[in-house]
Formats: structure tokens, sequence, C-alpha cells
């Protein structure tokens, strides 16, 4: 039988051989260093971008404290005006006819929780009429 003829099977085996090392020398010399730069530039361009957006994220952040700050800041200071005007009010007059605030107030409340969140609805303060805070 002609394929187990041992002088066949040691050219086969040599040119085996030299055909892999070429190949695997072509294959490491010329395509890998460009498979590896893709995937370096692949890495860095993920890290830039997850950077970047670790970025806009704590700036935005840091504005919604911002803003969250000064919402609260000027609902203290209307409340503040509120208690002080009613207070006036109540001081000035033994019976004060509240009833178109009452109904602005409530209309403001109304569109308050239709429209706005929680929190912010939290932040105000309503005291009713029969506590006749002084």
């Amino acid at each position: 039988m002609p394929q187990l003829d041992r002088i066949i099977v040691f050219s086969q085996i040599f040119w085996l051989f030299i055909i892999f090392t070429a190949f695997y020398t072509v294959l490491t010399h010329f395509f890998l260093p460009k498979f590896i730069k893709s995937f370096k530039i692949r890495r860095q361009i993920i890290d830039a971008n997850s950077t970047e957006i670790l970025l806009m994220a704590k700036n935005t952040l840091l504005k919604q404290n911002l803003l969250k700050k000064f919402l609260l800041k000027d609902l203290e200071l209307i409340k503040n005006l509120l208690i002080q005007y009613f207070n006036n009010l109540v001081k000035e007059k033994s019976y004060a006819n509240t009833t178109l605030v009452d109904e602005k107030i409530s209309s403001v409340i109304l569109n308050t929780l239709m429209y706005c969140d929680l929190q912010l609805l939290n932040a105000i303060v309503v005291y009713p009429k029969v506590l006749k805070i002084n």
C-alpha cells in the first residue's frame, strides 16, 4: 500500500512543517499586529466614551442638585412671605374674608397635583384656617 510507505510519510511531514511555519510566520508578522491594533483602538474608544458619559452624568447631577437647592430656597422664601402676609392680614382685621385667596390656593394645589411631582408638593406647607397660626 503506497500510503503507508515510509519514504512518502517523511516528505509529507517535512512539507507540512514548512508550510505551517510559513503560514504561522505570515499570520503573526502581518495580520496579528493589525488585529491587536484594531482591538486597542476599540478599547480606547470605549474607555473615552465611558469617561465622557460619566462626566456628563456628574455634571447633570450637579445641575439637578443646584436646581433643587434654588427651588427649595425660593419655596422657603415664598412660604415665609405668605405666612407674613397672612399674619399681617389677620392682625389688622379680626375677620378676614379669604375666600378668593382660598380658591386660588386650591386651584394652585390642584394644578400642582396634576402637573408637578410629589417632592415639590411636600416642600409646600399648607395650614388649615381652624389653627389660626400667629
